[in-house]
């Protein structure tokens, strides 16, 4: 399942079978991507810019470094989700 979130020039897509999520800033083409620490893959275009940020195991291994209270917010989206389908 891909949850996306879009925002004004920023779309957010979690797929949570894989486990990944990804940050796109912009509608440029990729044309390098490039793993900048363990499990975070930068996107870039044809003139350097980052159009994306991709985290791989997200929710496994950033949650508590990246969100202290991602628990509780990720038990409460998921709750929602059961309860609205």
């Amino acid at each position: 399942m891909i949850e996306t979130r879009k925002g004004n020039n920023m779309n957010i897509q979690y797929d949570k079978e894989a486990d990944a999520l990804y940050i796109k800033f912009s509608e440029n083409n990729i044309v390098e991507s490039e793993e900048k620490e363990n499990n975070i893959v930068l996107d870039y275009d044809s003139e350097k810019n980052i159009v994306g940020i991709e985290i791989l195991y997200f929710v496994k291994k950033h949650k508590q470094s990246i969100f202290p209270a991602f628990k509780e917010v990720e038990k409460a989206v998921w709750e929602s989700n059961l309860a609205a389908g």
